[in-house]
């Protein structure tokens, strides 16, 4: 994939690492633990599920060389994986939210979602966070009008996204590959820069699922409010 949006995407990674490696930048993250599966902070916002095949190839390529230096780190199965498309509240216990503003979301993602055409992502490039390492997915500027459009009506019905990011204006997909229980040793650290500028696929993603779950998105706590079609025009 090559164009100036994703040009963009790729200079704001390098900038975050950037800041990550000075200790800088004030994004939100989803704070260490010894146990995530029985996690009961709860968050909502909107997904994409990975595709079997690419399921597979970060498993093999990614999750299983990073697990075989330190197994007792969180690892998502394929179940698990996802794609954020569009945060909404981030986990916290209470919840952040109520009921009134799960329906509020669900029918403006109804109206909003289908009207934006169907989204390419480039799975390409790990990155180390403090608390967990994702694989970026890249996408085109239909990422972004999605994204700002959500944004906009977030605020608009009043239950705006309460997450902090690094650009208000650059956006990428993100999926969470592993979660830290203890910091990371210089092994694992080196293991991910190894793997740092693997390439896994590309895939089109046409479905969107707003759904309120814990930090893993476990299926004990996954509760799907809605399902929505991007266009294929």
């Amino acid at each position: 994939m090559n164009n100036d949006y994703v040009t963009c995407q790729k200079e704001v990674i390098q900038q975050i690492k950037g800041s990550l490696q000075k200790g800088q930048g004030n994004a939100s993250f989803v704070e260490m633990r010894r146990d995530y599966e029985n996690d009961d902070e709860t968050c909502l916002t909107s997904v994409a599920f990975i595709p079997e095949n690419i399921g597979e190839a970060i498993l093999e390529k990614i999750i299983k060389p990073l697990r075989n230096i330190e197994p007792d780190h969180f690892y998502y199965s394929h179940e698990l994986l996802h794609l954020t498309i569009k945060n909404v509240r981030t986990v916290h216990k209470p919840p952040l939210f109520d009921e009134s503003d799960v329906v509020k979301v669900n029918q403006l993602f109804a109206e909003l979602i289908p009207t934006f055409r169907f989204l390419t992502f480039t799975f390409e490039d790990l990155i180390l966070f403090p608390t967990s390492v994702s694989l970026i997915g890249y996408c085109n500027e239909a990422l972004k009008d999605l994204v700002l459009a959500l944004d906009s009506g977030l605020r608009e019905i009043g239950v705006p996204d309460n997450k902090k990011y690094f650009s208000d204006t650059i956006f990428f997909g993100n999926i969470t590959l592993c979660r830290f229980t203890h910091a990371p040793s210089i092994s694992f650290q080196n293991k991910v820069k190894d793997l740092e500028k693997i390439y896994i696929g590309a895939t089109h993603i046409k479905t969107v699922h707003l759904i309120t779950c814990n930090s893993i998105c476990s299926h004990k706590t996954r509760k799907i409010i809605g399902t929505y079609q991007l266009s294929s025009l």
